[in-house]
């Protein structure tokens, strides 16, 4: 075969030789970039994309940690301000103690505790307070003792309807909450 290829080659005149050699050029470039060049290019191009998601990855992941950061130092703020095992803390005497401060003691009409277990444990003690005849800086004296108190207590519903008598005098319901680890 590379006998007769060169017999050939003698036979072809300097033009042929150069236009069968330039044709085998292109054809081995060819070949370089269709099995060489190519496939790297594409591997290339598929890193980068990769880098670039990777990046946006890393980005997302850096704000998920701040943010947890953010919420782990909040939750151990609010239970610094929990009160402990310990601590006999008792949400429904607290509420007769701050009724009494705030002098609308006799003016209660239904004093309801609540307990509630929650996920990753977590209790939450609420109080239902029902007031009537309360007038409004009464009310707003038991709300600022609830507060000042020396836990975190929310205040999570609070419903005043005058009376039709007196509009001065107030019906009020107050639910209080408070939340210990359990």
């Amino acid at each position: 075969m590379m006998q007769t290829f060169r017999e050939r080659w003698h036979h072809m005149s300097q033009r042929e030789r150069t236009l069968v050699l330039m044709g085998g050029i292109v054809l081995g470039l060819s070949l370089v970039f269709v099995l060489v060049v190519d496939p790297l290019l594409d591997s290339l191009d598929r890193l980068e994309r990769q880098a670039v998601r990777k990046q946006k990855d890393l980005a997302e992941l850096s704000a998920v940690g701040q943010s947890y950061l953010a919420k782990r130092d909040r939750l151990a703020k609010i239970e610094g301000r929990m009160p402990g095992a310990d601590s006999h803390f008792s949400l429904l005497t607290f509420m007769e103690e701050a009724a009494t401060t705030a002098q609308v003691r006799e003016r209660i009409t239904g004093m309801q505790p609540q307990v509630q277990t929650l996920a990753q444990g977590y209790q939450e003690t609420a109080v239902d307070l029902r007031l009537e005849g309360v007038q409004l800086p009464e009310l707003l004296a038991l709300l600022v003792a609830i507060d000042q108190a020396p836990f975190d207590l929310h205040v999570r519903h609070l419903q005043i309807r005058p009376k039709f008598d007196n509009p001065v005098n107030l019906d009020a319901t107050v639910r209080v909450l408070s939340y210990a680890k359990s």
